[in-house]
């Protein structure tokens, strides 16, 4: 007849002593655990600094102002000149992204932000706030001269929610 009979008990065989010699997997399970944990807790510390997070700030401005078509303006060069001196002043005083971004929260406040001149001036607040004078002496000087009513304005507006 037939060699099948025979092949497959042999198969069956070898299959279970390989099964029962390869051990537990639950070593490799923990394992695989780990270093998920481990790459998430190096990618959030990676993620979580002041310089990562002031880079996807001005990328995703620049997206903005490039939709807009105004991505040369003096309100671009400003917004860069405070995104840069946050940052001196996060890794000086050795702060975290998360920490860094509360310096940024007033710009987000929908209440406080209706007009051009609103926007220079809480520019200025906020390098007041992190120590920087000359810039926010510069703001204030802008602050009394921008038109409210520029099509960048209603732009960062628009992107602003107000």
């Amino acid at each position: 007849m037939s060699d099948v009979p025979s092949t497959a008990v042999e198969v069956v065989t070898t299959a279970q002593t390989v099964a029962e010699s390869s051990g537990p997997i639950w070593p490799y399970v923990v394992g695989g655990i780990a270093l998920v944990i481990a790459a998430g807790y190096w990618g959030f510390k990676r993620i979580n600094r002041p310089s990562f997070i002031i880079k996807q700030i001005r990328r995703r401005n620049l997206k903005a102002m490039k939709k807009q078509g105004v991505e040369s303006s003096d309100a671009t060069v400003d917004l860069d000149k405070l995104l840069s001196a946050i940052e001196e002043h996060a890794i000086e005083k050795n702060m975290t992204g998360s920490d860094m971004v509360k310096l940024l929260a007033p710009l987000n406040d929908t209440n406080r932000m209706k007009s051009a001149k609103d926007m220079y001036l809480t520019m200025q607040h906020i390098a007041r706030d992190i120590g920087n004078t000359r810039l926010a002496g510069e703001f204030k000087t802008k602050s009394t001269g921008v038109k409210s009513n520029s099509k960048l304005m209603a732009g960062l507006f628009k992107r602003a929610g107000i």
